[in-house]
Parts: structure tokens; sequence; C-alpha cells
């Protein structure tokens, strides 16, 4: 690090210490109140979201000073960084009340193409969408031919009994990603409440179960191969296993790929592969009529020339680092680089956020707590930053600051504790 650098990082880690957490909680708070003016908690209730969050912060502020001042005499003030944590667990819990309806709507989405599979009928988009559906698992079908074998003997089973066990496959995954990371078991359960991932198991999205994927990585390089059978633009992350110069690892993925696409090929027919490339592009064409399928995808906001710019800059900034590090800063990549995105996308971006300081990382998962919109944006805008700012990151200060009793990898520096080929960053 240089000078200059060292400088700067100083300066943050004593404004951090000061009255600069403060700030922090200040600029959550004050970014809750705007982004949820015109947002009800749940629809229909009519209860402004915004007024929900100020009286349930302030109870919940109320009992956690009374409950420091008996049991932590010493120090009897609550301090930034659990400030900034219980406002935000506050906001988890009012979006999720708020996002809480249509449930497993995409597995429905998969269930029905499994069904449209078996019988022989069209599975995929084959003309442009102009107006959203009303029963949202009648939603294009994306995923390619290999996996309509899986939902196909999914959608045989009962419904109820299929959901459950796709629920408790995908919760389960989606732990043990978590704990791949470097999760602590007493923060299993609080993240549940996040957003994306409450999101993804209440949808019952694939992105969850896909997490494992991701976070097997470092142990088990063709899974990052493997992870792009779902969503292709998710295979950026196999550009760590070239980085890493992981030869094998990058032939393991690829001959697995092509032995599952070769033994699903005589279910499926070439036929319906033309279907699916087909059926992505008149997908592409629909986002043009209906800016919604973008989701909160850069593509919706800015030209495809900038969101292409962003997208190669976030790749080419993860391959400048090392390591494990380098993996975690390829899936915020992925993030980037996503044309259409969910809440439930942004859950590979979680190695970054644990690679934060307490402080930023609570203010990042802030940003993602608050209803869907342009400003969950801001929380890449903070791991982007901390991969400029080395003291916002705890490889660099883990260990010097009280308050990082709050950080859910405990002592361990970095994602991934437990990979024994890590290098130093």
């Amino acid at each position: 690090m240089t000078d200059r650098d060292s400088s700067v990082a100083t300066g943050v880690g004593a404004a951090l210490g000061g009255s600069g957490g403060w700030l922090l909680v200040a600029l959550f708070s004050a970014e809750v109140v705007v982004v949820t003016r015109t947002t009800d908690v749940y629809g229909g209730w009519g209860i402004p979201y915004w007024g929900a969050w100020l009286v349930a912060v302030a109870f919940t502020l109320a009992v956690a000073s009374l409950l420091v001042a008996h049991l932590r005499p010493s120090a009897p003030r609550l301090r930034p960084v659990e400030v900034l944590a219980l406002v935000v667990v506050v906001a988890m819990v009012l979006t999720d009340v708020s996002m809480a309806w249509e449930p497993l709507r995409d597995l429905g989405i998969y269930l029905k193409a499994g069904e449209h599979f078996r019988d022989g009928s069209a599975v995929y988009i084959q003309t442009p969408m102009i107006v959203q559906p009303i029963d949202r698992t009648n939603y294009p079908f994306l995923y390619p031919p290999c996996t309509l074998p899986l939902f196909g003997a999914l959608s045989l089973l009962p419904v109820v009994l299929a959901q459950t066990l796709w629920v408790g496959c995908s919760l389960g995954l989606g732990l043990l990603g978590l704990r791949l990371f470097g999760l602590q078991r007493r923060w299993l359960v609080p993240a549940l409440l996040w957003p994306p991932l409450f999101q993804g198991l209440w949808v019952g999205n694939v992105a969850v179960p896909a997490l494992a994927l991701f976070a097997l990585g470092p142990w088990l390089g063709a899974c990052l191969v493997l992870g792009a059978v779902f969503k292709s633009y998710t295979g950026l992350a196999a550009l760590w296993l070239v980085r890493e110069r992981r030869w094998m690892q990058i032939g393991a993925g690829v001959g697995a790929l092509f032995l599952f696409v070769a033994a699903t090929l005589p279910l499926t027919g070439l036929g319906l592969w033309t279907d699916w490339l087909n059926g992505l592009l008149t997908y592409q064409t629909s986002q043009a009529s209906l800016a919604a399928l973008y989701g909160f995808g850069l593509p919706r906001f800015v030209p495809f020339a900038v969101y292409a710019a962003l997208a190669v800059a976030a790749v080419v900034a993860a391959l400048m680092a090392r390591g494990t590090e380098s993996l975690a800063r390829l899936g915020t990549a992925t993030v980037v680089a996503s044309p259409s995105l969910f809440g439930h996308g942004l859950l590979v971006a979680v190695p970054s956020m644990l690679s934060m300081r307490a402080l930023w990382l609570w203010l990042a998962v802030g940003f993602v707590s608050t209803p869907s919109g342009l400003q969950w944006w801001l929380a890449v805008v903070v791991v982007a930053a901390s991969w400029a700012v080395p003291e916002m990151r705890r490889s660099v200060a883990a260990g010097t600051d009280a308050p990082e009793q709050l950080h859910p990898l405990g002592a361990a520096p970095r994602p991934w504790p437990g990979f024994a080929g890590e290098h130093p960053v």
C-alpha cells in the first residue's frame, strides 16, 4: 500500500472510530425515508413504510439501550455499528413483509416448464411480451434445455411435495453456502431475514441452491463452470480458475458440463436448444416494451455502452486481486454484468460484502434491505469503494476495533476462511 493509500486508510479508520460511524447511521436512515416515502408496508394495508420503520426503530433502540445499560454497565451506550445493525434489521423485517406475496412463483415457472416438456408443448417464449401476465408463474422460462428433465421429474410430484422438496433443498444449500463463506452458526438464522435470501426462498428461485456452487468454488473449481447452467453470465466466476491457473479444474468443469448436456440430449433433442436461443432473443426484445423484465439490472437505467463498460471494469478489477478476494470480486462483477437483475441475484455479492469491516458491511447490507429499486446499487458502490480503500476491508484492519464483534465472520479476516490455499492479499 502506498503512503497516499495509507493516509487515506488511516483517515477512514479514524473517522469511523469517532463521529463517522454516526454519519453512516444517518446516511442509511435518510436513505430509508427517501426511497420509501411512497411505499406501503404491504399493499392494501395503507401503512407507510417509512413511518412504520421509524416507530419500530424507536421501540427497538429503546429496548436495546435498556438491555445494554443493564448487561454492559462499563459501556452502557450503544455503539454506532450496533445502532446501524439494529435499524438495518428493522428494515429487513419490514421489507420481507412487503414482498411476501405470490409465494414460490418462480418455482411455478419451473414446474410449468417441466409439464410443457413432458407433454411436448412449447417450453420457451415464442412471441414478444407486451404486457405483464397477471399470474407471474406464466413468466418465460429461460434456462437451457438440459435443466428440463429435472423440472419435468419434479412436476410429476404432487405440488405440495414438490414445493416442500425444493424449498427444503434450497434452504439447506443456501445455508451451506453461507457457512462455506465463513458465517458463524449464530448468524445463519438472522441471515434468512436479509431480503435477497428471503426473496430467493420465498419465490423459489434457483439462485439460492446455486449459491452453494459458487461457495464451493475454491475447493471444487468445476462448480464455478457448472453454475453457468442456470444463468450463463454467472460463468464469469469461472474466470477465477483462469486467474489462478487451475487448468485441470477448468477441464473438469467443462467436461462435467458436456456430459450433463450429452446425457440429457436424448430427452431434449436439438430442437429445444434452438427454441431456447430464440426464446432468449425474444425475451430481450420483450424488455424493450416491458422495462420490468430488467428488474433493476443496469441496462434498464443506462445506455448499453455504459453497461458494457461498467461490466468490463468490474471484471478487470476482480482479476487484479489475488486468491479468494478475486473470486469474491467476480461475484460482484456478475451482479454488474447481469442483463436482468432481481434481489436474489445479489447473493453472489455476499463474499465481497463480508470482506468489509462491520460498519461498511452493515451499510451495504442495509442498502439492500429496503424495498427493491435503483438504490440497491448503492451496496455495489460501497463494495467497489472498498476495493480502492483498503482500510474498509477486514483483511487489512481485522481485530483493530471492538465493534468488529458484530461481524458475521467473527475473527476470520476474509471470506472462505476454511480454504487452505489462500494467497496473501
